[in-house]
């Protein structure tokens, strides 16, 4: 069943991109900007950029040379840029992550005010990587020149969005959500708080009148979470672009949103015409099941 659903959801994703990249003729093969999120969003990443290369499209990806599980593939091109922090700082983050989100027993704004202490330390390293990249002028004057046809990227670091921008390219965006309701925000999206949960709440679509208050208060402190996660970011997208800009206004420009999630396990929300649900992609490719003697 799980070999199913990812190679269900894997041909959704693949299809959704490569519609993305439109033919010009017959045999005609595109080229494809990868500029990826570290961590486990990469997974799904590298499966469809493998994939793409494998069908003989020309697939490039941008990484940093520190990074936790970013790295070189078969079927695409890897062009790293130097950044200014070492792996164990990369590591010790993402363990204090992991501390939290483990946690079941401690209590909601506790969970929230750690959430945010963490929040900060990983815009630090945002800042630093989206600075690396974005003002390294002859990287980017490279990439420019390789006239790509689309961008792959995760919104969650909107690092690949700010350049898909400013190379003027359509921008494949693949996510599980942003913990501030951003992508609701960019989409023009529906995300009525009275039977769409919010992070942290732990809501189902079936709350009583005190958990929608909750859900509706969550709701009102998503803005202000948004300008806590993105303000540096905005800060070097501003300096790249050299005019103010806004991470909202940036992902409004995105083609195609491919979301990570299916309604079997999800509480029912709206979408817009661009959002493909593509959930099963992180899943490994297990060995079937023993035959019953």
């Amino acid at each position: 069943m799980k070999l199913v659903v990812f190679l269900g959801c894997f041909m959704l994703a693949f299809a959704a991109v490569g519609a993305t990249i439109q033919p010009r003729e017959p045999g005609w093969t595109g080229s494809l900007l990868v500029v990826p999120m570290d961590g486990s969003h990469w997974t799904g990443v590298k499966a469809v950029a493998e994939e793409m290369g494998r069908r003989g499209h020309k697939v490039t990806v941008v990484i940093p040379e520190v990074s936790i599980l970013l790295g070189p593939g078969k079927h695409y091109t890897t062009r790293t840029f130097p950044v200014p922090y070492e792996k164990q700082q990369l590591d010790e983050l993402q363990a204090r992550n992991a501390e939290v989100m483990e946690s079941k027993q401690l209590p909601l704004l506790e969970k929230i005010s750690t959430r945010i202490s963490n929040m900060r330390k990983f815009v630090d390293f945002q800042r630093a990587t989206a600075e690396s990249l974005l003002l390294n002028q002859e990287l980017v004057d490279f990439l420019r020149k390789q006239k790509f046809d689309a961008v792959l990227t995760s919104p969650a670091v909107p690092t690949g969005a700010i350049l898909a921008y400013n190379l003027s390219l359509p921008a494949v965006y693949m996510l599980r959500g942003l913990p501030c309701g951003l992508d609701s925000t960019a989409t023009a999206c529906p995300n009525p708080p009275s039977y769409i949960p919010r992070f942290f709440t732990n809501n189902s679509d079936r709350m009583s009148f005190r958990q929608r208050v909750l859900n509706f208060l969550v709701s009102i402190v998503e803005p202000l979470l948004c300008r806590l996660i993105y303000w540096s970011t905005e800060g070097v997208a501003s300096r790249f672009l050299q005019r103010d800009v806004s991470v909202a206004e940036i992902l409004r420009s995105g083609a195609l949103w491919l979301l990570r999630y299916d309604f079997s396990l999800e509480f029912p929300k709206p979408l817009m015409p661009n959002m493909v649900l593509i959930g099963g992609i992180n899943c490994a490719i297990n060995n079937p099941l023993a035959k019953m003697k």
